[in-house]
């Protein structure tokens, strides 16, 4: 396999001057952490079939959107229909494609300066709103969706060179390739290591004991379509070069997952960071700048 010769070790430590991130939001919608002592909600402990329905339902609904994205001067914008939702995809540069898929609760607005600095570099970068986030209509998503509109996006694009994804869209993004999406390399930024790990999280600010959160976890694999057993970097092997980004700092997502699956992917590299939490570490110049060079050391793949 050829590997760049910019390409670091296993694990790449690049180390922020800023003070230590604070704690970013949750990766799900939840209450204010009560602490491990706390107890249930009444409803859950009478009623947990009928918490736990109401809870499957908040678990796909997004409280908060950014800001739409504000094209730069030069930028182009075409409207794609994937599957039966449509959502405006951005184009940035000129080069090799590549396309970014923003976290949940986020949006392409975050993804600016990523989009910026890959066009500097040579690459042209597309980078869209999720279905309910940003510009993009609908009040309700989930994994399942990421994934499936992800894949539609790339399609319709042609010849993606490469994919970054970030929080829940580097989950999706690894799971398109590993589903056989054809890409010379791909990138996650601080991705959620499962499926089952979101709703544990989700579970943790509602204060559900075992047998409830079991109840929940079933019953959204039965809402999204998606299992547990699909939707876990443990269970994939990526095809293709992949570069893991994330901070040892990051609060949101802790960077063991990271770390677990680098050790035991064939030809994963790791950069963590330190002090620039789950966000800021999109507007890094260090790590823009070493993705960038990471993508445009392996040729694109060959059109059928």
């Amino acid at each position: 396999m050829h590997t760049p010769d910019f390409a670091p070790e296993k694990s790449t430590t690049v180390r922020s001057l800023s003070r230590r991130s604070s704690a970013v939001s949750g990766i799900r919608n939840s209450p204010s952490q009560r602490g491990p002592a706390a107890s249930s909600h009444w409803i859950v402990q009478r009623c947990p079939r009928l918490a736990t329905l109401v809870l499957a339902e908040l678990f796909v609904a997004p409280r908060q959107r950014v800001k739409p994205y504000e094209p730069p001067v030069g930028a182009t914008s075409e409207m794609m229909h994937a599957g039966r939702h449509q959502v405006r995809v951005h184009l940035v540069g000129e080069g090799p494609l590549v396309v970014l898929l923003h976290d949940w609760q986020g949006g392409a607005s975050q993804l600016g300066r990523l989009a910026q600095g890959l066009a500097n570099a040579g690459l042209r970068a597309a980078l869209f709103d999720m279905p309910a986030h940003g510009e993009s209509p609908g009040l309700t998503s989930d994994l399942s969706e990421f994934i499936d509109v992800a894949a539609e996006v790339c399609a319709q694009l042609g010849s993606v060179q490469g994919l970054i994804g970030h929080g829940l869209g580097g989950l999706a993004g690894l799971l398109c390739a590993a589903r056989g999406l054809t890409l010379s390399s791909a990138v996650a930024i601080a991705p959620l290591p499962s499926f089952e790990f979101a709703v544990q999280q989700f579970s943790r600010g509602y204060s559900l004991e075992a047998d409830p959160q079991e109840l929940l976890l079933r019953r959204i694999e039965r809402r999204i379509g998606l299992s547990r057993r699909d939707a876990s970097l443990a269970g994939i092997s990526p095809a293709s070069p992949t570069l893991l980004v994330h901070d040892v700092l990051d609060r949101s997502v802790p960077i063991r997952s990271s770390r677990q699956v680098t050790s035991t992917w064939r030809g994963a590299r790791l950069m963590e960071t330190c002090g620039l939490g789950h966000q800021r570490i999109l507007n890094s110049p260090p790590v823009i700048h070493f993705i960038a060079n990471f993508l445009r050391g392996f040729p694109p793949p060959q059109s059928c």
